[in-house]
């Protein structure tokens, strides 16, 4: 990571550990549907496969973790307000803010999901797996949800390729998404679940 971008995540850092410092591990659990470990005195934030220790109350994410992946997490425990998981899925251009972010966004999930499409339908089940999917009938050749945080999933669903049709597919966010996260960390996590699924 360049200087100017670890100076830049260091502030971003700061500022949410800021945002979190005072409030009481009961409020965050309850809002953000963690686990909290008295003993270890830390947090434990279950995203995509794993677990993520987050300390209390220094709010310090466990060494290790993917920068984006660790102020997505941070910005989580301070945004989330419990509001329950609701029926239906959005796009992220259709958040608050997201025409301009969001839809492109979208745009490039098209993009990448054309080549991802294209891989053997097996190795693109292991590749959702791994990373703690669980596979949903729907309107597509592969629908697979991912658990990006508790009450966070983004659903990805996938056509493959036909002698008519190229492969294409999308990311979808709960229609809860806006009251845990705001569009440049909705933007974050998508890029984060497109990294790891290679």
């Amino acid at each position: 990571m360049k200087q100017s971008v670890h100076n830049a995540f260091a502030e971003m850092e700061k500022a949410a550990v800021a945002r979190l410092a005072g409030r009481r591990w009961q409020d965050i659990t309850e809002k953000a549907n963690v686990k909290f470990d008295i003993q270890a005195g830390c947090f434990r934030v279950a995203s995509l496969a794993g677990e993520v220790a987050v300390s209390y109350p220094s709010f310090q994410v466990e060494q290790g973790v993917d920068p984006w992946q660790r102020l997505v997490i941070l910005h989580y425990l301070d945004l989330a307000d419990g509001t329950p998981l609701a029926p239906g899925e959005i796009t992220f251009g259709q958040l608050k803010g997201g025409l301009a972010r969001g839809v492109n966004f979208d745009r490039q999930v098209e993009a990448a999901m054309g080549a991802f499409g294209c891989r053997p339908v097996e190795e693109i089940r292991r590749a959702c797996q791994r990373l703690g999917a669980r596979f949903c009938p729907a309107n597509a050749d592969v629908c697979a949800v991912f658990p990006f945080l508790p009450n966070y999933p983004i659903t990805l669903k996938l056509w493959l390729p036909d002698e008519e049709f190229a492969a294409s597919g999308r990311l979808l966010l709960n229609a809860s998404a806006e009251h845990y996260l705001t569009i440049e960390d909705a933007v974050a996590a998508g890029e984060v679940l497109l990294k790891a699924l290679g």
